[in-house]
């Protein structure tokens, strides 16, 4: 089995290479690096990784290929990577290996590939869904977003709002103009969410009555801390500068998120597992 799975990953590192680099024009510059698509990729992995002795029980071990069935799929699924045009969203390029990947990993190994699949198809709606959320309703979610803060930042600093633009103002007079698109208004850190989300689902389900209230609230909570973080570059920007509020913009994220991801992890564990497992137990003692 581990030769088996030596000469899957062989040969995908193999085609993946020939793809990218020469039986295409290269894989294109990207348009601007972001860290999401890295982050739910990790996310996927490391799921894949805590699953990986399900995954190994489920591997056909009969042979080098699977049944008939799986590897007529896996080619498909594999052709299907190939053909897809090479994308300069790095996100959209990490999709067409792993694509690429989890074909030959089906001709190989059959019906283990249901989690995999599963995880790529995370993965490529959250890496899909803030280009969706950008061209759908981008606009309105950035100038709902701006009217938000621009009330509350108010109240405490001179902002004022002018569409997607903040007009600010620090301590010692000198004016800033910022303009708020959907990025700045949180798509990335819903995509983000929504993969947490799917994953959780995944490894540990909550009661069926449980999943909208925690899905809502999940949504809510990572709205709310976008919006705080857009308040600290205000605050920021008003007490130490434009300078200040930049480094803001460029790190708070990576300190907001998580903090807030681990407090939906401990409502999730508490409201929708642990009370499913109360009810277990309950009904089982009713049962003696």
């Amino acid at each position: 089995m581990k030769n088996k799975v030596l000469i899957w990953l062989a040969i995908s590192i193999a085609i993946t290479v020939l793809r990218f680099f020469f039986l295409g024009d290269g894989v294109p510059a990207p348009r601007q690096w972001t860290a999401h698509p890295f982050v739910i990729l990790m996310l996927c992995i490391a799921v894949g990784w805590l699953k990986k002795d399900v995954i190994c029980g489920q591997m056909h071990k009969n042979g080098m290929l699977a049944e008939p069935a799986y590897v007529g799929a896996g080619v498909l699924i594999t052709v299907m990577a190939l053909l897809m045009p090479l994308s300069d969203d790095h996100g959209l390029v990490l999709f067409n290996v792993v694509l690429l990947f989890t074909g030959l990993f089906m001709i190989f190994f059959g019906a283990a590939v249901y989690l995999p699949s599963l995880l790529v198809f995370v993965y490529g709606f959250s890496v899909s869904f803030p280009k969706v959320l950008d061209g759908a309703f981008g606009t309105q979610y950035a100038l709902i977003t701006t009217k938000i803060v621009a009330y509350v930042a108010s109240l405490v600093y001179p902002v004022v709002s002018e569409g997607q633009l903040l007009d600010l103002i620090d301590s010692a007079g000198l004016s800033s103009r910022v303009f708020i698109d959907a990025g700045c208004s949180g798509s990335a850190s819903l995509a983000i969410f929504l993969t947490v989300f799917a994953l959780m689902l995944i490894d540990t389900k909550p009661r069926k009555d449980r999943i909208l209230p925690l899905f809502l609230f999940g949504i809510l909570g990572t709205s709310v801390q976008n919006i705080f973080r857009l308040l600290l570059l205000v605050a920021a920007n008003y007490h130490f500068g434009s300078a200040a509020m930049w480094k803001v913009h460029d790190y708070a994220g990576y300190v907001l998120f998580p903090v807030w991801f681990m407090v939906f992890i401990y409502v999730y564990l508490k409201v929708g597992v642990k009370s499913e497992i109360v009810m277990d137990h309950e009904a089982e003692v009713l049962e003696k």
